[in-house]
């Protein structure tokens, strides 16, 4: 299960207005961060999958794009976006476009849909 909540809203909102991401969004009960690869812009988040995963399996491969993530506190501006390997969730990717990204999980932040056709949804977090 995925224990971080900034990560919870990313993917909630990335699975979330087509059919690629709702068929997708059936694998979140089944991952689990592994490994968090800091490298200076941005993060990669590795996720473990548990049994079960394979029943919801995708056809292809395929990247989701279109979350902004913004962070005022830290000086995030940029974006959010989720890699699959063989049809299953294998990591996700936050790069910020403006500098360094902290080596620490955010608790501050702004989540919006901008791909072509989104629902246009945002979740905003401050935890002070």
């Amino acid at each position: 299960m995925i224990q971080s909540q900034f990560v919870k809203d990313i993917l909630d909102l990335l699975f979330d207005g087509d059919e690629f991401g709702l068929s997708t969004r059936k694998q979140m009960d089944f991952l689990t961060e592994s490994k968090y690869d800091y490298t200076g812009i941005g993060v990669f988040i590795h996720f473990i999958h548990t049994e079960g995963i394979n029943q919801y399996r995708l056809n292809e491969d395929d990247v989701i794009l279109g979350v902004k993530v913004k962070d005022d506190k830290n000086s995030i501006d940029g974006y959010a976006q989720v890699f699959t390997k063989n049809g299953i969730v294998d990591y996700l990717e936050i790069v910020n476009d403006i500098g360094d990204y902290p080596k620490k999980e955010l608790d501050n932040y702004i989540l919006i849909q901008e791909w072509k056709g989104a629902p246009g949804r945002t979740i905003v977090r401050n935890k002070g």
